[in-house]
């Protein structure tokens, strides 16, 4: 076992001083940080993907979970919902598990939808290896993981380990509704294997990659993506170009396809260079060294990864208008989501409803016009909310109680971005981020959640926050009165004094 452990330790290390971006000691790994190693050969062709996948970490229990999402679409979904996110011509994938072995030896395990559980024999005070192989034909839908003539995206695609934290552990079904999907930190190895010909990009620092072309017709790409929440990869055949910006220490590569629109591939590109460096200048610098923004097909309009967001291909049309604004909503994400995780299962608003709140400020302070259209919807979206209080609905809800997309929305992305919106009134741009810069700055590479943000506003406020969050995340309407004189006390404040109310509070 020491053997072992020594293995790891200087895999640990190696890997620590490739990535300098997150070295330092607050950003380092954890003693207890997973490891996924993966070997993955992909026949675009075939649309086919053989894969053998470790994982090596530290059990919590005396058993394991395991989310393997390509299970959701190995069989037919049925209903409107299904339908917006998959489209009506769907093809059924199929998934085959070959071999699962827990430190070498054959388990026998239990399947419940996507969620694999893996009985554990070994101690709890050290690190196990759990071992998966399979083969997966890919399915054909409008989601997240599919292909068309040009490409293959493959999001949410690889096994992962299912989170336990105080409440239990997390082992929610594939959902139609927002993004049901809840990791924690890990580090990833993952050798891709392709044929010539064929070019890719993923949640690593692909330029970093070390590439093997022993093989005849084929290259073997070498990738390591450190502390990160996922790895997505894409693989493009030779019809793709890339543009390329370096903003601080990331690369920006924004990937577009021969016939698409060339203005538009600029103005998306524009779109996440300008983002990245207002936000690194707002919420923290961006830890990692490579983001990638890639024209995928389908239908997902755009779905966040660590280092890697997707587009689908409406967004690089002739005269896309405001399609860019997408791109800035999921580049907020690389902060709300990504370098700060949540369960976005039971608490979708803390990324979403951020995400969009930060997307709000940049327009604001970058295409004002455009910037006051937006806000002038989200806040008639997130205010206007007797139909929802009738029905019992509200942004701290799980995805399954959202009867459909448009609920999600204005309660999710719209009410909690007007939140914020209102305390940005009332404290000032400045004052707000510098609160959400010490908010991310709490959380960073960890799990936020509401009591987290919770305790993040009343510090800063000098009073408890609760009833200004009920009425506004729980929509409980009798704290509605409560909760606006709170938020005139700061407004009030900040106007008086120019300081947050725990000043107020120290010169009584």
């Amino acid at each position: 076992m020491r053997k072992w452990l020594i293995v790891l330790v200087s895999t640990v290390l190696s890997l620590s001083l490739a990535f300098p971006a997150v070295a330092n000691e607050k950003e380092g790994l954890r003693p207890e940080q997973t490891l996924y190693k993966a070997d993955v050969r992909i026949d675009p062709k075939k649309k086919q993907v053989e894969e053998s996948v470790e994982i090596q970490f530290w059990p919590k229990d005396s058993q394991a979970y395991v989310h393997v999402y390509p299970l959701a679409f190995t069989k037919e979904h049925k209903g409107e919902l299904w339908d917006e996110l998959l489209g009506k011509e769907v093809e059924l994938g199929t998934y085959d598990e070959n071999r699962i072995l827990v430190q070498g030896k054959p388990v026998a395990v239990k399947r419940t939808g996507n969620v694999i559980e893996v009985p554990l024999s070994e101690a709890q005070s050290r690190p196990i290896v759990l071992s998966m192989d399979f083969t997966m034909k890919l399915p054909q839908n409008e989601g997240r993981m599919s292909y068309d003539e040009h490409a293959i995206w493959l999001g949410n695609w690889l096994p992962i380990l299912a989170v336990k934290d105080q409440r239990g552990w997390h082992l929610d079904p594939y959902e139609p509704i927002g993004d049901p999907f809840f990791s924690e930190n890990a580090d990833y190895q993952v050798n891709v294997t392709l044929p010539d010909g064929y070019q890719l990009a993923s949640t690593a620092t692909d330029q970093a990659a070390i590439v093997d072309h022993s093989k005849p017709g084929q290259r073997e790409f070498h990738l390591d993506a450190i502390n990160v929440r996922d790895f997505a990869l894409v693989i493009m055949d030779s019809t793709y170009h890339f543009k390329e910006t370096k903003v601080g220490n990331t690369e920006v590569r924004t990937w577009y396809r021969n016939g698409d629109s060339e203005e538009q591939a600029v103005r998306n590109h524009t779109a996440a260079v300008e983002a990245l460096q207002y936000f690194n200048s707002q919420f923290e610098t961006y830890p990692y060294t490579e983001y990638d923004v890639v024209r995928v097909g389908g239908s997902i309009n755009g779905m966040e990864y660590p280092s890697i967001v997707f587009l689908d291909g409406r967004h690089y049309l002739p005269n896309g208008d405001n399609a860019f604004v997408t791109v800035v909503h999921e580049t907020a994400h690389q902060w709300f989501y990504s370098l700060i995780g949540n369960n976005q299962v039971d608490e979708a608003w803390l990324d979403e409803g951020f995400a969009e709140y930060a997307t709000l400020a940049f327009l604001a302070a970058k295409y004002p016009k455009v910037g006051a259209d937006r806000v002038l919807r989200r806040l008639k979206q997130g205010t206007i909310t007797p139909y929802y209080v009738q029905e019992h609905l509200r942004p701290g809800q799980t995805l399954h109680a959202f009867p459909d997309n448009e609920s999600y929305s204005d309660l999710v992305y719209s009410r909690t971005a007007s939140m914020l919106w209102m305390l940005r009134e009332a404290w000032g741009e400045e004052r707000l981020h510098e609160v959400l810069r010490h908010y991310v700055s709490a959380n960073r590479f960890g799990i936020a959640n509401a009591a987290s943000w919770k305790a993040t506003l009343s510090e800063a406020a000098g009073e408890d926050a609760g009833a200004f969050l009920s009425y506004w995340i729980n929509l409980d309407m009798s704290k509605q009165g409560e909760a606006a004189i709170w938020l005139e006390k700061l407004r009030q404040n900040q106007k008086n004094h120019g300081h947050p109310m725990e000043k107020e509070k120290a010169e009584k």
